[in-house]
Order: structure tokens, then sequence, then C-alpha cells
């Protein structure tokens, strides 16, 4: 029976906004309400009755409940600011490494090739804050764990993003490929990243980070190679006048463009050139520096989130000592 299915998720969102101590015992007894209605036939009350549960607060004493604007300040605002603050750390970042590189400029060439390094290494470092700040936040607010906490974390970063592809794009199709490439990223980070709330839930922290790093970076990758194959041409490079432009780059070496952003080199490789790292850093810099600074405490906010909703009411459980 449809209405009855309905009925029993409504009594599932009730159930949740009670106390851990309370849950079960209340749930049995809503259930055996519900058992009686349905078999009386009266579906209009029924769902009356598990709508009105899940519409009417908890038991929860007032004191309890932190504030509204508390509760915003401690979840959506860091959520929807977040982003921005990454944004600004790489902003800062480069700055930091384009001003340093003026100084260094007449030590010789050697120092124009670690610009981008010390910018990454500067991105890293910066986002550690906001995932230990996440990780504290996730604690005490915010959906626990599961999608919802992926959605929490994600749906801000797009609007970001989408403001820095068309901040940072010089024509309406690179901006569309630029979008393009962001919106795979979000996807496939939103997928990593339930994967992991998955792990934490089943309290494996330590699987859920190291399946974390690697599936972000994997992602990254992937959401680089496809920004860059839609901003630079591939394929023979242009010749005029017996001279090649080298104006195209070679696909083979797709899977070091991420790494050829952060460290400006080929990792002592053949590939990608000189000539390469320059056309992809010229048009795909941003979009990898993004990645560096915001999956941190993307996955600081939902491992915490799930471990948190995994974690007992260790008040409502504590037994009760008597004192002779």
């Amino acid at each position: 029976m449809v209405t009855r299915q309905i009925a029993g998720q409504l009594l599932v969102l009730a159930r949740r906004r009670w106390p851990v101590d309370l849950r079960d015992e209340l749930h049995r007894e809503w259930e055996a309400e519900l058992h009686v209605l349905a078999s009386e036939g009266r579906r209009a009350r029924m769902l009356l009755f598990a709508a009105s549960l899940a519409a009417r607060r908890s038991g929860v004493p007032p004191t309890d409940r932190a504030p509204l604007g508390r509760r915003l300040l401690r979840t959506a605002l860091p959520l929807l600011l977040a982003p921005t603050a990454c944004a600004a750390i790489v902003l800062a970042a480069l700055t930091v490494a384009n001003r340093l590189l003026d100084t260094l400029a007449w030590t010789g060439v050697w120092a124009l090739d670690l610009q981008l390094p010390i910018a990454s290494t500067m991105i890293a470092a910066s986002a550690v804050g906001p995932a230990i700040l996440a990780d504290r936040l996730a604690r005490s607010g915010g959906p626990a764990g599961g999608w919802r906490a992926v959605a929490a974390v994600t749906a801000p970063l797009a609007a970001t993003g989408l403001l820095i592809a068309y901040a940072f794009s010089y024509t309406p199709e690179q901006t569309l490929d630029t979008a393009v490439a962001l919106m795979f990223w979000l996807a496939a980070l939103a997928v990593v990243l339930r994967a992991v709330a998955a792990l934490a839930q089943r309290g494996r922290t330590r699987a859920a980070w190291v399946a974390g790093v690697l599936g972000a970076l994997a992602v990254a990758d992937l959401a680089v190679v496809l920004a860059v194959l839609g901003n630079v041409p591939t394929g023979p490079e242009s010749v005029i006048d017996g001279l090649p432009q080298g104006d195209t780059i070679d696909p083979i070496s797709a899977p070091l463009w991420l790494f050829a952003v952060y460290t400006n080199s080929s990792l002592g490789l053949p590939r990608p050139t000189e000539g390469e790292i320059f056309l992809i850093t010229d048009d795909v810099l941003i979009e990898p520096l993004f990645f560096l600074a915001t999956t941190p405490y993307a996955l600081a906010w939902v491992i915490r989130a799930a471990r948190r909703r995994r974690e007992p009411d260790l008040t409502a459980a504590a037994p009760t000592v008597l004192v002779p």
C-alpha cells in the first residue's frame, strides 16, 4: 500500500528528531498506531497522523536546542563562504609567489620554475586550516552523513566554480569548456565523498581519508584533462616558414597534466615538454589550484559528519550510578 509506505517514511523522519534513548520505544508505538489505522482502512487519518509527528517539534528541551542564528552561523554560513575563502587563498598564493619571483628574478631563469611549486605548496599548507575548522564545525551541526552532507558541501562549490569559470575565461567557448570540466569534477567528487562517508560511518576513518585523497586526486586529474582538451588544441603542431610553432599538446601525457600544473615540470619524464606545460598552465591554471584548496575541507566535513551520525549519544546512554 503506497499510503502505508509514505506514512512509514514520515515516521522515520519523526524518529530522527527525538533523543536516542526514546527513539525505538516511540517508533514502536507509532508503528502500532499505524497498523491499527491501516487495518481499519483509514488511510487519510493514517497519513495525517504520520505527517503531524514528522512536523511536530521533538521532545528535546528548548534549552538543549541551539538558536537558529547560531546553527546557521555554525553550519550554513561556513559552507557557503568556504569556497570563496579557498578561492581567495589561491589568488593570495599566486600573488605572493609572483612577488617572490620578482625578487628572485635576478638569480637566473631557474627562478621562473619555482613560481607554481611555491604557490601550490602555499595553497596546500593553507588548506589545512579550513579542513580543521570544517572538522570542528561538523561535530556540532549540519547534515549528518549521507548524500545530504555531500550536497551541503558541493552545492556552494558549484556556485563558486561557475563564477570562477566565467571570471577567468576569455571567450564564451572557453567558459563553457571550463564549466563542463568543473561540473564533471563536482559530480565525480560527490561520488567519492559519498563513498568516503560510507567508510566513515563504519568506523573506518583512516581508510576513508586514504580513499578520499586518492579518489579526489583521480577526479581532479580527469577534470584537468577534460579542461585542457577543451581549451588547448591537440595533434600536429603548426609550421610557419619551416619553423614549428609549438601550439599543440600530445594527449599521451594527459595523466601528468595535473601534476605539471602543481610542479611546473614533467617530473623527469619526456612528456609533457616545456612548451606543452606552458600551454597547459596558460589556459588551465586556476581550476587545479582551486581543487587543491577545496578538497581538504570537503573531505574533513563529510568524514566528521558521517562519524557524528555513527557516534551514539553517550549522555543519554550513560548508566545511572547510585552513591551510597
